[in-house]
């Protein structure tokens, strides 16, 4: 195949290419927001002693980790207005489909996590009193997010990756600016080859600064 790359392409469009940061972070960091909310939730229900609430946890995670992204990103921007009434916007509805995957899987990271604690420690603060919410989010918990590092950092960085298919629904995010781009350009290998380069950057900074929490906390402990 004969073909002369050409990166001048890519500093002659620095701008524009750059511009999808903010989308990509928006969508990300509010997936990520409400999916740890949605996660620890979900995490302690798959610990549950009644059956009905252990249940339903189980099938929300199967469900959500079991069906592509691209599909609950699509179905949550077309099918969820028609069944509530409510067009939430490309941004919105792409936040909220990540933000139920996201939960699925970082639900499996706090029941891991919370596995993983000495059942000591709960039986010890039951017996000074504490309840057994009290017990969960003051005693349990802190142990058990030391543990949960590793794989949320893990979660972050596939978010983030994941976010590039809000794209397909018009949110203008990196990769969509990148589409844009190529497609006035014809200049397609340059520019995804730049579009992999701005995630690798990205998701290696997060985990770097992860990892730098991580042994602070460890020498903290």
């Amino acid at each position: 195949m004969d073909y002369t790359f050409d990166f001048r392409v890519i500093a002659e469009n620095w701008g524009l290419l750059l511009t999808g940061l903010w989308a990509t972070f928006v969508v990300s960091f509010v997936a990520l927001g409400i999916g740890v909310v949605i996660g620890t939730a979900v995490g302690i229900l798959r610990l549950s002693r009644n059956r009905v609430l252990r249940g339903l946890s189980w099938a929300y995670i199967e469900v959500l980790r079991n069906t592509p992204g691209l599909v609950q990103i699509i179905w949550v921007y077309y099918c969820l207005p028609i069944l509530v009434g409510v067009d939430f916007g490309a941004i919105a509805s792409c936040a909220i489909a990540l933000s139920l995957q996201s939960g699925a899987y970082i639900g499996e990271i706090v029941r891991g996590g919370i596995a993983g604690v000495d059942k000591g420690q709960s039986e010890a603060a039951r017996t000074v009193g504490l309840s057994a919410m009290q017990t969960m989010f003051r005693v349990v918990l802190p142990q058990a997010f030391r543990r949960m590092i590793a794989p949320l950092v893990n979660q972050v960085v596939t978010l983030i990756k994941y976010s590039s298919l809000v794209s397909v629904v018009g949110v203008a995010d990196l990769t969509y600016q990148a589409q844009l781009l190529s497609t006035t350009t014809f200049r397609p290998l340059e520019i995804f080859s730049f579009l992999a380069l701005e995630y690798l950057v990205i998701c290696a900074c997060f985990s770097y600064l992860a990892g730098v929490v991580e042994r602070k906390l460890e020498v903290a402990g």
